[in-house]
């Protein structure tokens, strides 16, 4: 494709437009639309924007603006600065003034608006493009037309055509498409003899000549009010020359231009800058995406932006080519810090093979090898390339400060990612240390207090409900001591069953946990549950600690004589699903008048230093990881009921 040697550089923006531009992005919080309105009456700065980021399928339904300006915003303030800090004034000048581009725009759109053309966008486009150098040179020395560049921006070939057929008489040239007749009325319209050539421009668009005549005034009098950029030095009829700008010329440009490519990818992880520079490459010359590679602590190059299935960069990966490589010229070149290149002649390898393979991927005959050094960092990119020629100075120059730039924002993020994750390991470690001498110490008292269980029940033999009563005290200091070593570890799927008998849970709870919350308090605790309740499908250990939760509460809020009654209803409508519900129902004071308004949600407790009010709050949070809900109903004096609606196991 032609659009492989084209440079933004050979064709320039409007330098008061460009320097505009840079006033406006010098603001806190730049304003895009006024900006994309500015790229938009600029005809090379609205070709590269739209080469370096081809639009989509009805993209500019949307509007020319709102594609430019998503351009804009991808490139970013910084990359945006250096990249017009960067041009200078060379290559190219328009062919006429900037004025009379905009004004054959303004027509060209306004016609096409009056006769229903469907997009105008383009005829815009090509009103504003015509004035643009038919061809230049560009680099390895093509000279592609500009017709073939703007086939590359995504448009349809209709507007290809347009900007191709210029010498064509659309007045005798028979039927063609709509869009040439437009730019061949609007070239009527913005020529100073306008007036003259009204029923021309009437007859190629089918208007009345009363209306082109409105039209061309309303043109005339919108684009006076737009802020007018005058014709610089060196364009043509200004009797001026325009030499080339280098940057080596102007060591403050130079410096400026690297202190915000810098600042363009500082921060950005790997992604971001991938994306960022997959717009900036083409606004510097390279529309074939360049591979960086990074040198390792084991002395291999590796790619710097990551690999895709069936990429140069993953089939460069697997060459793991060392720096010391003494035949290839990639390895010579980031060990040298000088830039070289590899060109072949269609032939069988030469020297190295891995050169050849290289070449091969990038499909070209050759590349170039530019080092992008920095900081200690042993990095270079590699260009591929059609020529055997050796890049300008110039160009190398500014190839490698964009892809510096970024190689170094990706060295810098992946320290920063292996420092982070040296540190959390380091931390897990410590963690897991500290929690398994935790570990550790307990088991001694757990061990005694579970010898004591067991002397207790063998000195009661013929006592079955004293023996229940140890085997459930047993089973939870069990599970106290597989918690405490399990925490040292990280989590890990269980092998815990993710459904429960809730009637069974509920007598193994009142043997273990009755006595001591409400038979010692004088609170009688009554259960309640039908035959043949089905599975809930929530984990035994999760169920648990919502239960235990409520049990709790309710044996802290109720006073001597008082009653709570836990019911399991084994089948309940919820939402169309079949759910268990588990109901906690007492005949306490009911919850404080400022409590009552939003039970659930965690807030201070008046229990004590010792409760923090998350309570409540957690049931919800483990139940709704379930798929349960938590109802609550309170009065003052007359009580509080709870409902636990969890989803049944054959329906969950």
């Amino acid at each position: 494709m032609f659009a492989a040697h084209f440079s933004a550089f050979e064709l320039q923006p409007l330098p008061d437009g460009a320097s505009t531009i840079l006033r406006m992005l010098a603001a806190q919080t730049p304003n895009w639309a006024e900006i994309a309105l500015v790229a938009a009456r600029d005809p090379a700065l609205s070709l590269a924007l739209l080469m370096a980021d081809p639009l989509g399928a009805g993209e500019l339904q949307d509007g020319l603006n709102a594609a430019l300006r998503r351009r804009l915003e991808r490139l970013g303030t910084d990359l945006l600065r250096a990249w017009l800090l960067g041009l200078g004034h060379v290559g190219n000048a328009p062919d006429e003034t900037p004025d009379a581009a905009l004004l054959r725009a303004e027509c060209a759109l306004h016609l096409a608006i009056e006769t229903d053309y469907p997009r105008p966008d383009e005829a815009y486009l090509a009103g504003l493009w015509y004035g643009l150098p038919r061809s230049a040179q560009w680099i390895a020395g093509r000279r592609p037309t500009l017709p073939a560049l703007v086939a590359d921006c995504g448009l349809p070939a209709s507007l290809a055509d347009a900007l191709e057929l210029e010498d064509v008489d659309p007045i005798a040239g028979g039927a063609m498409h709509p869009l040439l007749t437009l730019l061949a009325a609007a070239r009527r319209l913005a020529g100073a003899d306008w007036q003259e050539r009204i029923d021309e421009a009437a007859g190629l668009t089918g208007l009345e000549s009363g209306s082109v005549v409105a039209l061309r005034t309303d043109v005339g009098y919108i684009l006076s009010g737009h802020a007018a950029y005058p014709s610089p030095p060196g364009f043509p009829g200004t009797g001026a020359a325009c030499p080339p700008l280098r940057l080596a010329d102007d060591p403050y440009r130079y410096a400026g231009m690297l202190g915000l490519l810098t600042a363009a990818f500082v921060d950005l992880d790997a992604a971001t800058i991938r994306d960022r520079l997959a717009i900036a490459c083409p606004l510097f010359g390279l529309h074939t995406p360049p591979v960086l590679l990074g040198c390792g602590e084991d002395g291999r190059l590796r790619p710097l932006l990551g690999a895709a299935a069936a990429s140069p960069d993953l089939l460069i990966g697997e060459l793991r080519l060392r720096l010391d490589d003494e035949t290839s010229c990639i390895a010579l070149g980031a060990r040298s810090e000088q830039p070289c290149s590899h060109f072949g002649d269609g032939g069988p390898p030469g020297r190295s093979v891995a050169d050849w393979q290289v070449a091969r991927w990038l499909g070209q005959p050759g590349f170039h090898v530019i080092p992008l050094g920095g900081a200690g960092d042993t990095s270079v990119a590699l260009v591929a390339t059609a020529s055997a020629q050796a890049l300008d100075s110039e160009l190398r120059w500014r190839y490698a400060a964009l892809l510096g730039a970024a190689a170094r924002a990706l060295r810098s993020h992946a320290r920063q990612r292996d420092a982070i994750a040296e540190r959390e390991a380091a931390l897990h470690r410590r963690f897991r240390d500290h929690v398994r001498r935790i570990a550790h110490e307990a088991s001694n008292p757990l061990t005694v207090l579970k010898t004591r269980i067991d002397m207790l029940a063998q000195e009661r033999p013929g006592d079955s409900t004293l023996q229940d009563e140890m085997s459930l005290l047993n089973a939870e200091l069990d599970r106290i001591d597989k918690l405490l070593r399990s925490a040292a570890e990280l989590p890990a799927e269980t092998a815990e069953m993710r459904s429960c008998r809730v009637p069974e849970l509920l007598l193994d709870m009142r043997t273990l946990y009755g006595e001591p919350l409400f038979g010692s308090r004088h609170i009688q605790l009554e259960l309640r549950a039908a035959r043949d309740v089905p599975p809930a499908a929530i984990p035994a250990s999760a169920l648990k600690q919502v239960l235990l939760n409520l049990l709790r509460n309710a044996s802290e809020a109720l006073q001597p004589g008082q009653r709570l009654v836990v019911s399991v209803l084994p089948l309940v409508n919820v939402d169309g699903h079949n759910c268990l519900e588990i109901r906690f129902v007492d005949n306490g004071p009911g919850l404080p008048v400022e409590r009552a308004q939003d039970p659930l949600s965690p807030r201070p407790s008046a229990k004590g230093a010792e409760h923090q009010g998350l309570g409540l709050a957690v049931v919800r949070e483990i139940l709704a990881q379930w798929g349960g809900t938590l109802l609550c109903r309170t009065q003052a004096g007359a009580g509080t009921s709870f409902q636990i609606f969890v989803p049944l196991e054959q329906s969950a």
